[in-house]
Protein backbone atom coordinates (compact mmCIF):
# COMPACT_ATOMS: atom_id res chain seq x y z
CA UNK A 1 0.00 0.00 0.00
CA UNK A 2 1.28 3.43 -1.09
CA UNK A 3 0.96 6.07 1.77
CA UNK A 4 0.74 10.14 0.55
CA UNK A 5 2.73 11.85 3.06
CA UNK A 6 2.13 15.46 3.32
CA UNK A 7 4.31 18.01 5.02
CA UNK A 8 5.54 21.05 4.98
CA UNK A 9 9.64 22.32 6.56
CA UNK A 10 7.70 25.22 8.65
CA UNK A 11 5.99 22.39 10.60
CA UNK A 12 7.70 21.53 13.68
CA UNK A 13 5.54 18.21 14.09
CA UNK A 14 6.50 17.71 10.18
CA UNK A 15 9.77 17.39 10.86
CA UNK A 16 9.22 15.41 14.31
CA UNK A 17 7.45 13.13 12.47
CA UNK A 18 10.36 12.51 9.20
CA UNK A 19 12.72 11.79 12.07
CA UNK A 20 10.59 9.90 13.88
CA UNK A 21 10.03 7.49 10.66
CA UNK A 22 13.47 7.62 9.91
CA UNK A 23 14.50 6.09 12.82
CA UNK A 24 12.07 3.44 12.85
CA UNK A 25 12.95 2.24 9.14
CA UNK A 26 9.32 3.09 7.77
CA UNK A 27 10.88 5.13 4.83
CA UNK A 28 12.16 1.58 3.83
CA UNK A 29 9.45 -0.85 5.08
CA UNK A 30 6.75 0.67 2.96
CA UNK A 31 5.87 2.92 0.09
CA UNK A 32 5.54 6.44 1.10
CA UNK A 33 5.20 8.99 -1.70
CA UNK A 34 6.04 12.61 -0.64
CA UNK A 35 3.84 15.63 -1.33
CA UNK A 36 5.37 19.21 -0.34
CA UNK A 37 2.34 20.99 0.13
CA UNK A 38 2.21 24.88 1.92
CA UNK A 39 0.48 24.76 5.74
CA UNK A 40 -1.09 28.08 5.49
CA UNK A 41 -2.77 26.99 2.23
CA UNK A 42 -4.49 23.97 4.24
CA UNK A 43 -5.19 25.79 7.27
CA UNK A 44 -6.59 29.07 5.76
CA UNK A 45 -8.52 26.76 3.11
CA UNK A 46 -10.96 26.06 6.70
CA UNK A 47 -10.88 29.60 8.11
CA UNK A 48 -8.42 28.69 10.64
CA UNK A 49 -5.62 30.06 12.69
CA UNK A 50 -2.32 28.12 12.58
CA UNK A 51 -1.25 26.68 16.08
CA UNK A 52 1.66 29.37 15.99
CA UNK A 53 -1.14 31.88 15.45
CA UNK A 54 -2.28 31.33 19.44
CA UNK A 55 -0.08 32.18 21.97
CA UNK A 56 -0.89 29.74 24.33
CA UNK A 57 -0.79 26.92 21.79
CA UNK A 58 2.12 27.95 19.79
CA UNK A 59 3.92 28.01 23.60
CA UNK A 60 2.24 24.31 24.54
CA UNK A 61 3.19 23.21 20.64
CA UNK A 62 7.23 23.94 21.63
CA UNK A 63 6.90 22.52 25.03
CA UNK A 64 5.24 19.50 23.27
CA UNK A 65 7.80 19.34 20.80
CA UNK A 66 11.04 19.20 22.91
CA UNK A 67 9.04 16.33 25.08
CA UNK A 68 8.77 14.23 22.16
CA UNK A 69 12.33 14.91 20.88
CA UNK A 70 14.00 14.39 24.11
CA UNK A 71 11.65 10.66 24.60
CA UNK A 72 12.58 9.87 20.95
CA UNK A 73 16.37 10.92 21.06
CA UNK A 74 15.32 13.67 18.22
CA UNK A 75 17.76 16.75 18.17
CA UNK A 76 15.39 19.68 17.96
CA UNK A 77 17.02 23.10 17.28
CA UNK A 78 14.40 25.40 15.56
CA UNK A 79 15.52 27.54 12.38
CA UNK A 80 16.91 31.21 13.10
CA UNK A 81 13.59 32.77 12.06
CA UNK A 82 9.89 31.64 12.55
CA UNK A 83 8.34 31.72 11.12
CA UNK A 84 9.92 32.07 7.59
CA UNK A 85 8.81 31.79 3.84
CA UNK A 86 9.23 27.78 2.91
CA UNK A 87 7.72 27.95 -0.43
CA UNK A 88 11.55 27.99 -2.12
CA UNK A 89 12.19 24.55 -0.27
CA UNK A 90 8.77 23.06 -0.77
CA UNK A 91 9.49 23.64 -4.82
CA UNK A 92 12.91 22.17 -4.22
CA UNK A 93 11.33 19.06 -2.37
CA UNK A 94 8.99 18.85 -5.22
CA UNK A 95 9.68 15.19 -7.57
CA UNK A 96 9.15 17.11 -10.86
CA UNK A 97 12.75 19.44 -9.34
CA UNK A 98 14.37 16.43 -7.34
CA UNK A 99 14.18 14.36 -10.47
CA UNK A 100 14.07 10.79 -8.90
CA UNK A 101 12.72 9.66 -5.64
CA UNK A 102 16.21 9.06 -4.11
CA UNK A 103 17.20 12.65 -4.88
CA UNK A 104 13.48 14.10 -3.32
CA UNK A 105 14.01 12.00 0.05
CA UNK A 106 17.85 13.13 0.14
CA UNK A 107 17.01 16.99 -0.28
CA UNK A 108 13.89 16.50 2.01
CA UNK A 109 16.10 14.96 4.63
CA UNK A 110 18.97 17.61 4.15
CA UNK A 111 16.55 20.69 4.69
CA UNK A 112 14.63 19.25 7.64
CA UNK A 113 17.86 18.75 9.33
CA UNK A 114 19.25 22.23 8.62
CA UNK A 115 16.55 24.19 9.72
CA UNK A 116 15.16 21.42 12.82
CA UNK A 117 18.73 20.44 14.29
CA UNK A 118 21.00 23.15 12.98
CA UNK A 119 18.67 25.97 13.52
CA UNK A 120 19.67 26.98 9.85
CA UNK A 121 17.69 29.88 8.04
CA UNK A 122 15.81 27.25 5.52
CA UNK A 123 13.86 30.11 4.23
CA UNK A 124 16.99 32.10 2.29
CA UNK A 125 18.53 31.28 -0.73
CA UNK A 126 22.19 30.84 0.12
CA UNK A 127 21.05 28.64 2.14
CA UNK A 128 19.40 26.24 0.08
CA UNK A 129 21.86 26.37 -2.26
CA UNK A 130 24.89 25.03 0.10
CA UNK A 131 22.97 22.33 0.89
CA UNK A 132 22.04 21.26 -2.45
CA UNK A 133 25.38 21.90 -3.03
CA UNK A 134 26.53 19.79 -0.57
CA UNK A 135 24.53 16.76 -1.50
CA UNK A 136 26.21 16.91 -5.06
CA UNK A 137 22.96 18.60 -7.08
CA UNK A 138 23.27 21.29 -9.63
CA UNK A 139 22.39 23.95 -6.69
CA UNK A 140 21.69 26.77 -9.10
CA UNK A 141 20.23 24.80 -11.94
CA UNK A 142 17.58 23.76 -9.23
CA UNK A 143 17.05 26.68 -7.60
CA UNK A 144 16.16 28.72 -11.10
CA UNK A 145 13.86 26.09 -11.60
CA UNK A 146 11.66 27.10 -8.08
CA UNK A 147 10.00 29.74 -10.15
CA UNK A 148 9.18 27.88 -13.36
CA UNK A 149 5.51 28.45 -13.63
CA UNK A 150 5.18 23.80 -14.01
CA UNK A 151 7.22 24.31 -10.84
CA UNK A 152 4.42 26.54 -8.94
CA UNK A 153 1.94 24.88 -10.50
CA UNK A 154 3.10 21.21 -9.25
CA UNK A 155 2.76 22.64 -5.30
CA UNK A 156 -0.83 24.13 -6.13
CA UNK A 157 -1.20 20.73 -7.42
CA UNK A 158 -0.32 19.30 -4.04
CA UNK A 159 -2.06 21.26 -2.29
CA UNK A 160 -5.21 20.77 -4.10
CA UNK A 161 -4.62 16.79 -3.86
CA UNK A 162 -4.44 18.02 -0.33
CA UNK A 163 -7.91 19.27 -0.01
CA UNK A 164 -9.26 16.89 -1.78
CA UNK A 165 -8.41 14.03 0.30
CA UNK A 166 -9.73 16.49 3.12
CA UNK A 167 -6.23 17.00 4.37
CA UNK A 168 -6.34 19.70 7.09
CA UNK A 169 -3.14 19.72 9.07
CA UNK A 170 0.50 18.76 8.46
CA UNK A 171 1.81 16.16 8.89
CA UNK A 172 -0.65 13.93 7.47
CA UNK A 173 -0.44 10.60 5.76
CA UNK A 174 -2.91 8.89 3.69
CA UNK A 175 -3.79 5.14 2.81
CA UNK A 176 -6.87 3.68 0.66
CA UNK A 177 -8.31 7.31 1.58
CA UNK A 178 -7.84 6.77 4.91
CA UNK A 179 -6.58 10.15 6.82
CA UNK A 180 -3.91 10.03 9.78
CA UNK A 181 -3.39 13.98 10.73
CA UNK A 182 -0.64 15.00 13.18
CA UNK A 183 2.77 13.36 14.73
CA UNK A 184 0.56 11.08 16.93
CA UNK A 185 -1.10 9.57 14.80
CA UNK A 186 1.85 7.13 13.61
CA UNK A 187 0.95 4.14 15.84
CA UNK A 188 -2.48 4.53 14.05
CA UNK A 189 -1.07 5.01 11.06
CA UNK A 190 1.14 1.52 11.64
CA UNK A 191 -1.83 -0.51 12.92
CA UNK A 192 -4.10 0.35 10.36
CA UNK A 193 -0.70 -0.79 7.49
CA UNK A 194 -0.95 -4.33 9.47
CA UNK A 195 -4.69 -4.67 9.74
CA UNK A 196 -5.50 -4.30 12.86
CA UNK A 197 -6.71 -1.01 13.34
CA UNK A 198 -8.54 -0.86 16.58
CA UNK A 199 -11.51 1.79 15.06
CA UNK A 200 -14.62 -0.41 14.68
CA UNK A 201 -15.82 1.37 11.03
CA UNK A 202 -19.99 0.15 12.13
CA UNK A 203 -18.85 2.17 14.93
CA UNK A 204 -18.02 5.36 13.58
CA UNK A 205 -20.51 5.14 10.52
CA UNK A 206 -23.22 4.94 13.37
CA UNK A 207 -21.64 8.17 14.85
CA UNK A 208 -21.63 9.45 11.58
CA UNK A 209 -24.86 9.06 10.60
CA UNK A 210 -25.97 10.62 14.13
CA UNK A 211 -23.84 13.56 14.24
CA UNK A 212 -23.42 14.52 11.16
CA UNK A 213 -19.46 13.89 10.74
CA UNK A 214 -19.75 13.28 6.79
CA UNK A 215 -20.80 17.43 6.46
Amino acid sequence: MQIKYFFDFLSPYSYLSWEHLKAEGAFAEYNFSLHPVTLATIIHHYACKGPAEIPPKRKYLFKDCLRFARLNSIKFRPPKELPFNSLYALRLALLEVAGTEHNQWNIIDRIFRAGWQQGLHIGEEEVLLELLKELGLPGQQMLDQVCAKSTRQALKENNSLALEKEVFGLPAFLVDDELFWGNDSIPYLKMYLQNIDPMDRQEFDAFSENYFLGE
